[in-house]
């Protein structure tokens, strides 16, 4: 019975903490451990009980938040989802897009993507198709975070109907061409 009342504060703890740092990310990557427990509203003691520094902090937040996503792009990039994902923190991703905060989360971020796009394409034994569906998928998921990026920059005034409706424009020419495209692995479905 104890065990899980720690499991649940170390839970909580955590996700205080985590939210705390987004907050802050949100507005600069130069904040002190003092401003982040003050923030988060817990104790330096209750901070190196889960962290190590600053930085075990922020790479745990990334690794939650890149965990957020790949949960929506598991076998097709489910484009609704993880506009739903990215408009919970909407503040926080305008800032890693537009403002070049937490660079690492990005690159972090698009390294699963990768993995997820290798895992979804390892049965087409055509290595030609598979290195033109890769391109495909590299040029996608680019357009992707280029209209995202603009999307936050505009504090969301498009619906995620409307955003959706956008990206199916975008695309529309090579979804109608030929039924061997990058965007089978994208489900832009509203």
């Amino acid at each position: 019975m104890t065990k899980k009342l720690t499991d649940a504060r170390v839970l909580r703890s955590r996700q205080v903490l985590r939210s705390a740092a987004i907050e802050l990310l949100s507005r600069t990557d130069r904040f002190s451990i003092a401003e982040l427990l003050l923030k988060g509203r817990v104790t330096r003691g209750t901070f190196y009980r889960h962290y190590n520094n600053k930085a075990d902090l922020i790479n745990d937040v990334n690794r939650e938040l890149i965990r957020q996503f790949t949960e929506k792009t598991e076998g097709k990039f489910r484009v609704r989802e993880v506009l739903e994902v990215i408009s919970e923190q909407g503040i926080f991703y305008n800032a890693v897009l537009n403002n070049g905060q937490d660079k690492s989360l990005m690159v972090d971020l698009m390294a699963a993507l990768r993995e997820q796009r290798d895992r979804a394409l390892a049965d087409v034994s055509d290595e030609r198709l598979k290195k033109h569906l890769i391109y495909q998928w590299e040029i996608i998921v680019a357009g992707f975070w280029a209209c995202v990026s603009l999307w936050l920059q505009d504090s969301m005034a498009l619906t995620y109907d409307e955003i959706l409706e956008e990206f199916r424009e975008i695309w529309r020419v090579t979804m109608t061409r030929t039924k061997k495209t990058g965007l089978l692995l994208f489900d832009f479905d509203v």
